[in-house]
């Protein structure tokens, strides 16, 4: 993958590499690479609708998917396949870098995992993605949908 900020259109299909872990290492949008939205609620995300995996969702939850800033937070919606089904806005106060995510090889067999990079485990991983810890996370915005902000 070439770097050629402004130029072209993002593909929301393929994730950047460089551009992903720059855009998470500096809490920049995932869109247009400025910085996130921020209040003193916390850092804009736009998460997948998964409110149903656990109590508390998405409280504690690994995240790939880099902030937004509010300008993007109406494309983003629109245009990318993994929020397109149905999204919700949340504000995070904390979150921390956990490791990273990637191809895991184990003897016998690969699979994707997060894995932290202080893991012996570490060293088996083709990262990527770096994942962070959402921490202090409220739900802001439920049921968005391309309807809803376009």
């Amino acid at each position: 993958m070439t770097l050629a900020r402004g130029r072209g259109r993002p593909d929301f299909g393929r994730v950047h590499v460089g551009r992903q872990r720059r855009a998470m290492r500096l809490l920049l949008c995932q869109i247009c690479g400025g910085p996130a939205d921020r209040t003193e609620e916390g850092v804009l995300w736009l998460l997948r609708d998964d409110r149903g995996d656990w109590p508390g969702w998405p409280e504690g939850m690994a995240a790939t998917h880099p902030p937004v800033c509010l300008p993007c937070a109406g494309p983003a919606v629109r245009m990318c396949p993994h929020l397109r089904a149905g999204c919700v806005a949340v504000r995070v106060r904390e979150c921390q870098e956990l490791g990273v995510h990637g191809r895991l090889y184990r003897p016998g067999r690969a699979g994707e995992a997060v894995v932290g990079v202080d893991e012996p485990r570490a060293r088996w991983v083709v990262a990527g993605q770096l994942a962070r810890v959402l921490r202090g996370c409220a739900v802001r915005a439920p049921d968005m949908t391309k309807a809803q902000v376009a």
